[in-house]
């Protein structure tokens, strides 16, 4: 099966949907940019379609013309099953770590106003030390300084409110990294 990228899967999938067999019209849009839907909502760079040329699995329509008709080959149709078949890649989001520049840089700003309330912005998963233009982090960085042992946060009220201060170990931590 050949290598297509993300964005000639997509057009290619576009094409099978819309070829019925008497194939699909390209229409130019601008810059160099092809849309194979008469609304133009989806448009496709024209090096998107040279894979999918390459590998036969279209044939019809030039990229030197404006507008034209393509139709998806029974490659393309093969090449189709065979990226259906295959599982949905993700990529792995990684932990935050508490050893990291981001967490650590979170610790300095947390040390410099310790004992200051944590401010959820209630839109995004961050969370903001002292104010609410304080500095931000991912509640997933404040949650690995909480596990390793380098900050303490305490519920202030029944509201929601919540005080951070360093602990020892957090000190520590950037006294090491000082260093």
């Amino acid at each position: 099966m050949p290598h297509l990228s993300p964005a000639s899967q997509k057009l290619l999938r576009e094409i099978a949907r819309r070829d019925k067999g008497d194939g699909v019209a390209i229409q130019y849009v601008s810059r160099g940019r092809y849309t194979v839907t008469r609304d133009g909502a989806t448009a496709y760079n024209r090096a998107t379609f040279h894979p999918l040329f390459d590998h036969d699995l279209v044939i019809g329509w030039d990229a030197h013309d404006e507008d034209g008709d393509m139709r998806l080959t029974d490659a393309g149709r093969r090449v189709l099953a065979e990226l259906d078949a295959q599982p949905a890649q993700t990529k792995a989001r990684r932990e935050p770590s508490a050893d990291g520049a981001t967490a650590l840089r979170l610790l300095r700003e947390i040390t410099k106003h310790d004992g200051s309330l944590v401010y959820d912005d209630g839109l995004r998963r961050v969370w903001r030390v002292a104010s609410r233009d304080g500095h931000r982090a991912s509640i997933g960085t404040w949650v690995a300084l909480e596990k390793a042992g380098y900050i303490r946060t305490d519920r202030v009220s029944s509201i929601g409110g919540q005080r951070v201060t360093v602990t020892d170990a957090g000190r520590q931590r950037l006294a090491a990294r000082a260093r």
